[in-house]
């Protein structure tokens, strides 16, 4: 099992059904519960409890208390969140591979999101993932009018790799102010603009230093955009 913990749509309280998976799968592991079942073992148990008297006929279940920064921050493990629109997911990440700049996030349920210095370069899990990327630095994002071209390897249904090359370009929108669970960050926003002949996409990064702390960018044809939030260092 990996070491995210699923959230639900709204961002900040725990799924119930996720939860329960998430319990039913760690009873069967060796009794080590990962740092972010820890973190919100306490509010999964409360809403099991709510969930399982809401059946048994005692009324509409109370919602569970959010997972706070500091019920995170306690146990000193890095922590990304992705949202994926298209599918409906919402989940918290965690390192399971580190490379050098190159970090592989991983979900509670396998689903991993490879990213090179913030920017995403591989995905699995995902069906329509995306295989492999050719993508700018982070100094060349911080280029304001600067050029490059990015290349995106997706995985079709077909089980087929296809190829997509895109021109891009950089606009700096300037500094901005964001919150990302109850802590402010300065940063730069940037947009990616990106056209082949078929078509255009586009990336956004909120970059804070030399970190990508915030960013929406595209995942694949078939699994739309992801939007990425650096919770904890």
């Amino acid at each position: 099992m990996g070491t995210g913990v699923a959230l639900s749509g709204s961002g900040r309280l725990i799924s119930v059904a996720l939860i329960l998976a998430l319990l039913s799968a760690c009873g069967s592991e060796k009794p080590q519960a990962s740092p972010l079942v820890q973190a919100v073992s306490v509010v999964a148990k409360s809403a099991v409890s709510r969930a399982s008297a809401k059946r048994a006929g005692g009324g509409s279940a109370a919602a569970p208390a959010p997972v706070t920064r500091a019920d995170l921050e306690k146990y000193g493990t890095p922590i990304m969140r992705a949202v994926v629109p298209a599918r409906g997911a919402d989940a918290l990440l965690t390192p399971g591979d580190v490379k050098g700049s190159v970090v592989t996030w991983s979900t509670s349920d396998g689903t991993t999101f490879t990213l090179r210095d913030g920017i995403l370069i591989q995905t699995r899990g995902l069906g329509p993932d995306l295989m492999s990327a050719q993508v700018p630095s982070v100094g060349q994002l911080l280029t304001a009018g600067g050029t490059h071209q990015r290349l995106y390897y997706f995985l079709g249904a077909d089980d087929q790799t296809t190829r997509r090359s895109y021109d891009c370009t950089v606009a700096i929108n300037g500094k901005e102010a964001i919150v990302i669970m109850e802590r402010s960050h300065s940063v730069t926003h940037v947009t990616e603009t990106c056209s082949r002949p078929q078509g255009a996409i586009t990336n956004e990064f909120w970059i804070e230093g030399s970190k990508v702390r915030k960013s929406h960018q595209l995942l694949s044809g078939g699994a739309g955009y992801v939007d990425f939030e650096w919770i904890i260092d």
